[in-house]
């Protein structure tokens, strides 16, 4: 089913109006047929299980007619929009219905395709309306909650009522799990994807055993409130491993042109069977784990027993002596920065902020013994200080060595994603199109990409559309939001934020000055 469409039941007991209204041109007007019934009873069991949009229906059938329908989905499903059908005969109730919030009403037998496309039309306004003032009303009442939740979590271990409050709130009761969804992304997309997410998560609430609030306003993470009726832990990492596959490609669908710029996760507690533990769960969850920095793949985590090591002398000297064994040659260098030291790090688990600033640190005074009056001017690259896990940390450091000596050979696959990348700028440049193009899988050609350019696979996209970019804006005349359908960006707002912060300049104030110079 695709997610743009809304979607439209037939409920007729006339097997022709059906076939005849099935082979209408629903896609035309942005519409799915997903189903029909013979009956009114029919009808609404199928609305119970799928919940279409919209909803055709005769009124005079057997069993539950149209107007007993349209009175059970008013008030079970209020965003449904109904379509009635209806005989002269009938055309008061059909009048009387569209006072109480039908749709449209349509005569059988002068209805023709206007008559049906414009009740489409009318009926898909009802949708957007009704969803829109639902979904206000229900992110305000997640807002409320969530600040009530925070609240909570700051009062006395002893105090008695969030068990009354989770009851109250979300018809659950202890024991409880809690899993933090952690949505981490580039700043101009960000936006983006976190509505993208609680959107999926809200589309999932209902059908999985969870509720869900966001843990505050902008820090793109989300607690997931589990009802532990079974305690089954691996049923629930299983549930959430599923969740991130679908949410990737879910994002991918809807934001192609982020080309992968985030990384999801989730940070699960421990089983709780009492308020009193509630703060400490909740604080955990919603907190960074230093896991994550040492396993870049893992998308579940649980809360850590103990925290990172420090990074003390012993340590800081144990790193130093292993790095001078090899500092004088690249090869072995390079060789033990991949092996040796990769495996170092994973054992001691040392807080990735000092592992990172050591590295830094170290590879300032490797260059200055390595070119001498030469790495003076020479500044750590971003990579190092803003790698994200041991992978990243590793290829920049490679990257550093390599970038003093010979210039290295591309491989062949990423030779051929980055001519794939250049001749394709306007399209979706997901990481999962061009590793098919590549012939490798999504992560290894991730993982490959920045060994191989010093950058990540994102950055190497983003970086050739706003060259390209760049390039239009100062020798074309096209608008910018026409350079930014070109370069594969069809969000404007997006794409003057992450121009700006690529080029330090909007993209209009880029031509003026182009304009300016040669004037």
């Amino acid at each position: 089913m695709n997610d743009d469409l809304l979607t439209v039941l037939i409920v007729d007991d006339e097997l022709p109006i059906r076939q005849e209204l099935r082979l209408f041109d629903w896609e035309n007007y942005d519409v799915e047929w997903v189903g029909e019934a013979e009956n009114g009873e029919e009808a609404l069991r199928f609305c119970r299980s799928h919940a279409p949009d919209i909803v055709i229906t005769d009124i005079t059938m057997p069993v539950m007619n149209g107007l007993e329908l349209f009175r059970c989905l008013k008030k079970e499903f209020p965003h449904i929009q109904v379509i009635l059908l209806t005989c002269h005969s009938e055309f008061a109730y059909a009048k009387e219905a569209v006072k109480l919030g039908a749709a449209e009403y349509l005569v059988k037998v002068t209805m023709d395709d206007s008559d049906l496309a414009q009740a489409i039309h009318r009926a898909k306004d009802g949708v957007y309306r009704a969803k829109t003032l639902q979904r206000n009303e229900t992110e305000c009442h997640r807002w409320k909650m969530s600040e009530q939740l925070i609240s909570m979590t700051r009062q006395s271990a002893d105090d008695g009522n969030l068990d009354a409050w989770l009851q109250a709130s979300f018809q659950t009761k202890f024991p409880i799990q809690l899993a933090a969804l952690h949505v981490e992304t580039r700043k101009p997309g960000g936006l983006l994807v976190q509505h993208a997410c609680e959107e999926y998560l809200t589309s999932l609430e209902h059908a999985r055993s969870f509720n869900w609030v966001p843990a505050d306003s902008d820090s793109g993470i989300y607690v997931l409130i589990f009802r532990m009726e079974n305690g089954n832990l691996s049923e629930m990492q299983r549930e959430l491993e599923e969740i991130i596959e679908n949410l990737y490609q879910w994002i991918d669908r809807r934001l192609p042109f982020l080309s992968g710029a985030y990384r999801f996760y989730y940070v699960i507690s421990e089983s709780i069977w009492r308020g009193a533990d509630f703060a400490e769960r909740y604080r955990g969850v919603c907190g960074k784990p230093y896991m994550v920095f040492y396993d870049g793949e893992g998308r579940v985590f649980a809360t850590p027993v103990t925290g990172p090591a420090s990074f003390e002398e012993q340590s800081a000297n144990e790193l130093t002596a292993m790095l001078h064994k090899s500092q004088w040659k690249r090869e072995q260098l390079t060789a033990f920065i991949r092996g040796e030291f990769v495996q170092w790090a994973i054992n001691r688990r040392i807080v990735p902020e000092e592992l990172r600033t050591f590295i830094a640190d170290w590879l300032r005074g490797w260059h200055r013994e390595q070119a001498g009056q030469e790495a003076i001017g020479w500044r750590v690259s971003g990579q190092i200080l803003g790698a994200a896990t041991i992978n990243e940390l590793v290829e920049a450091i490679v990257y550093e060595i390599e970038l003093t000596g010979r210039i290295k050979k591309c491989r062949r696959e990423i030779t051929a994603a980055k001519a794939f990348i250049e001749a394709n700028l306007e399209k979706p440049l997901t990481l999962n199109a061009v590793s098919r193009e590549a012939g490798l899988s999504p992560h290894y050609l991730s993982r490959l990409f920045r060994e191989e350019t010093g950058v990540s696979f994102h950055d190497f996209v983003t970086g050739k559309r706003m060259e390209k970019a760049t390039d239009l804006l100062q020798h074309t005349s096209l608008r910018v939001y026409e350079i930014a359908h070109l370069v594969g960006i069809p969000s404007y707002r997006y794409f003057s934020a992450l121009f700006r912060e690529w080029t330090g300049a909007a993209p209009t104030g880029l031509r003026w000055a182009d304009q300016d110079d040669k004037g």
